[in-house]
């Protein structure tokens, strides 16, 4: 018996791929030009959200993860139960609600059983980073950028992710694809470096757990910002999370840890105007200090004497004045 429920997540899987592979094939016909409605839509969200739980099925380790399954597969059965007796696919979905409420059984089942942990890294939230964002979504379909209002939009097909200075802010997931944690729990970002490590988006907490009881604390409580001093180094925070420090002391147990981009920069082992704060780092490696202006939505990248501008995530300007930056200009 314990084989059979070992098979049941390729099973889900391959089950939910043919079937969004036929709904790809049914909606890439012409449509009305009349404006979509919950229960005209609702066959599309239901499979939407179905393969972003097959997805994650196969990967599923912590509680948090298992019960975000379990919370898609119970949206996926509320999508498919809502579909019109006048829709084309009606029978499929009668069939699809059985096929998704033993998913959903299953997944409760794994939450029950499984250790809680922190929040998973298979998800992203309000707060995560960009590159975060990617990793888990994948590249989105549409990109729109305002520097001069520090803001982009990544669209993925209706739904909408808007990020101020590479930060997610808040999101609209119209079309139930967005693989984003259920509830305000924030997700730990891939820069958490080794573990033994803080590094920017880390908590207060986990600074003072790996850093120690900082030697003097500056509050501005009015910017809910706080400034931490560590010997002459100095760590600044912004509710509660890291945006900026200045290992000065070199005494900072600062690491910032990348994801392969497959990027141009990468391949040519230099970075350029115009390049994402990623690839700066998988080049030249972690900053001897950074400093986030928000008001000027401006990042400033320090490596020894040379430094780095970016804005809104893209590197905007530098100067090499140590002439150590990896730049290259083309």
């Amino acid at each position: 018996m314990k084989w059979l429920f070992s098979l049941l997540p390729i099973a889900v899987f391959c089950s939910s791929l043919v079937l969004a592979i036929a709904v790809t094939i049914q909606d890439s016909r012409p449509k009305m030009p009349e404006a979509e409605t919950p229960k005209t839509q609702s066959f599309r969200w239901a499979v939407n959200r179905a393969m972003s739980a097959a997805e994650l099925t196969q990967i599923a380790k912590t509680q948090a993860e298992w019960s975000t399954v379990a919370t898609w597969w119970k949206e996926a059965v509320e999508f498919m139960e809502a579909v019109p007796r006048s829709h084309p696919r009606y029978d499929v979905a009668q069939e699809k609600v059985v096929e998704y409420q033993n998913n959903l059984k299953y997944a409760l089942s794994k939450a029950e059983t499984q250790a809680v942990l922190p929040a998973s890294s298979n998800l992203w939230s309000v707060g995560s980073r960009r590159i975060d964002l990617i990793r888990t979504q994948g590249q989105p379909t549409q990109e729109s950028r305002y520097d001069a209002l520090c803001q982009e939009v990544l669209n993925y097909g209706s739904s909408t992710v808007e990020l101020n200075n590479g930060i997610v802010v808040k999101y609209e997931d119209i079309d139930r694809n967005l693989r984003v944690m259920p509830g305000d729990e924030p997700v730990p970002t891939t820069l958490n470096g080794d573990g033994f490590s803080w590094t920017i988006g880390s908590s207060r907490s986990e600074v003072f757990e790996m850093q120690g009881t900082p030697d003097r604390v500056t509050r501005y409580d009015s910017l809910r910002r706080e400034t931490l001093y560590y010997g002459n180094s100095t760590i600044e925070l912004t509710e509660d999370k890291v945006t900026g420090y200045n290992n000065l002391g070199r005494n900072l147990r600062v690491a910032i840890a990348t994801i392969p981009s497959g990027s141009d920069d990468e391949a040519a082992g230099a970075w350029t105007i115009g390049s994402e704060r990623n690839d700066v780092f998988r080049i030249q490696g972690t900053p001897t200090q950074i400093s986030l202006e928000n008001s000027m939505c401006k990042e400033v990248l320090y490596y020894g004497n040379s430094t780095i501008e970016l804005r809104n995530g893209f590197v905007n300007g530098y100067n090499n004045v140590g002439g150590n930056l990896r730049v290259q200009v083309r």
